[in-house]
């Protein structure tokens, strides 16, 4: 059991990184064992499962190829293919767009609103309701009884709203 591999006249040992030829593409590989004539690779960003024993002297396997000859036109990949590049989750930005612009109320919009919500009260009457009438929040139940909170599909805040079918 040799600690070193001559590949393309250079000492690569356990560790070192190296490219191969899989599907006619070259992949980063690192060096995980060398044993009597053959390496065992590692794709770097691959499953343990894909790693293989090759022979050194194997023209699958060379050395990786430096930036300029990258730039050259020389094929070469990162151990992912661009389907699993792909597949990643797209980051989500921090602020939601539609949450960027604020409106700005003027002093007489809140005076409308809060007459319009007064009138709406006292036509209900629920200022006049004694305390004694069971009321949805006044009931005690356990909180398997108790109908679970709905949230708002789009902000994820809670809905302060009723479907008027189902009730929900």
């Amino acid at each position: 059991m040799g600690s070193d591999a001559t590949i393309e006249g250079m000492q690569v040992g356990k560790g070192g990184s190296v490219e191969v030829e899989a599907e006619g593409e070259w992949w980063d590989a690192e060096v995980i064992k060398i044993k009597n004539g053959q390496i065992k690779i590692h794709y770097v960003g691959g499953l343990s499962q894909d790693d293989e024993w090759i022979p050194i002297a194997s023209s699958r396997v060379r050395l990786p190829r430096s930036t300029e000859a990258a730039k050259e036109g020389l094929p070469k990949k990162r151990g992912r293919s661009s389907q699993q590049e792909s597949a990643e989750p797209v980051p989500v930005p921090h602020k939601l767009p539609f949450k960027l612009h604020t409106m700005k109320t003027h002093d007489k919009a809140k005076k409308k609103q809060s007459r319009g919500l007064k009138k709406i009260i006292e036509s209900e009457g629920f200022d006049k309701m004694s305390l004694e009438v069971a009321t949805y929040s006044s009931i005690e139940a356990p909180p398997s009884i108790l109908p679970s909170k709905k949230y708002c599909d789009l902000t994820g805040l809670g809905a302060r709203y009723t479907d008027p079918q189902t009730k929900l």
